[in-house]
């Protein structure tokens, strides 16, 4: 079980915003998601949160650049347009950015 807090005798969950948000967002079923300024949005269903993943693979794209701006360029050429490469790509952008910020914060300790 979580870690909690002891205060004034009671017992308080240490995830205790994470289980107030996640009871909210039960709630929020049929409705608009207006309260956090988006009112002509509806929410047909609240789906479940957990994403487990296990991976043992090496993703190779075709370039990664450090441009001049300071930004970064992935390139990967395609012999065919596919929708499905749309996912792979996401992939590419995901496990760099978390590359990147990991040698960042390594770099600041």
């Amino acid at each position: 079980m979580g870690r909690s807090s002891k205060k004034s005798g009671m017992e308080i969950a240490y995830q205790n915003k994470d289980i107030s948000a996640k009871n909210f967002a039960e709630r929020l079923k049929g409705k608009t998601l207006g309260i956090y300024g988006l009112s002509g949005i509806t929410v047909e269903d609240v789906l479940p949160t957990n994403l487990p993943t296990i991976e043992a693979n090496e993703l190779r794209l075709d370039n990664l650049f450090k441009l001049t701006s300071g930004e970064y360029a992935i390139v990967d050429y395609e012999s065919r347009y596919s929708e499905e490469n749309k996912v792979k790509y996401i992939g590419y952008i995901a496990r760099v950015s978390k590359r990147l910020y990991n040698e960042l914060t390594q770099s600041r300790l």
